[in-house]
């Protein structure tokens, strides 16, 4: 009988885990996804022809305090140019953030655009750090320049801080791609070469609706 006990109990705890996980990714994805739409929807916006040029596209929130319940980490998500179209994502992770609830909480949102083809391979490695492995400038504003332009830096970076962390700077940030929550959305283990080379028509439910907004925000980019 108490051995029965424990197997319930094992089962019922194996099962909360799993819909709570479920949830976590769940919350991170709507999160991601509203951070390319805040954007997207603000006073400024990511110009076409940048978007024309992109690569690849992440969108990630950051948050330091000095106080943090819940301590889930950054957020973030990543697709890339592939087929014509957009690649399945895969989770990013950021050194040194923390994302939760916040009290006296300092909050920055990024969208980065990766704009060379050097800044793509780079992607494929387990991490990278802007200013070290890539170059990165903040993102230009308006539609008046042309298609044609050559970027300064391979990635450029589009914020959006609020609290002390307006002043957020991207040097020396570290991102790694988060493989065990690709693992959970995907049921299985793809490196972030497999995924992000993937066309998006794969993707699973969970993670579609980041890559619909991207598709719904370059879908009239030529590339």
């Amino acid at each position: 009988m108490k051995l029965s006990f424990f197997l319930l109990a094992l089962l019922v705890t194996s099962s909360v885990s799993t819909e709570a996980q479920a949830f976590n990714l769940d919350r991170r994805v709507a999160i991601t996804r509203q951070v390319l739409i805040d954007r997207m929807s603000s006073v400024a916006p990511i110009p076409k022809y940048i978007l024309d040029q992109a690569q690849c596209i992440a969108a990630m929130r950051n948050v330091k305090a000095g106080f943090i319940f819940g301590g889930e980490g950054s957020t973030g998500l990543v697709t890339c140019r592939v087929n014509g179209g957009w690649s399945a994502p895969s989770f990013l992770n950021t050194g040194g953030v923390s994302l939760g609830f916040l009290i006296g909480g300092q909050v920055v949102d990024n969208v980065l655009v990766f704009m060379t083809p050097y800044s793509r391979q780079m992607l494929n490695r387990g991490s990278l750090s802007l200013g070290g492995d890539l170059s990165f400038a903040a993102g230009p504003f308006g539609q008046g320049m042309g298609a044609n332009i050559s970027p300064n830096a391979h990635v450029l970076v589009y914020s959006a801080g609020t609290g002390l962390y307006a002043g957020f700077s991207m040097n020396g940030t570290v991102m790694s791609h988060g493989n065990e929550r690709n693992q959970m959305a995907y049921g299985r283990y793809f490196s972030p070469d497999q995924l992000l080379s993937t066309p998006a028509a794969f993707t699973p439910p969970l993670l579609k609706s980041f890559v619909d907004a991207v598709e719904w925000y370059t879908r009239l980019t030529p590339q």
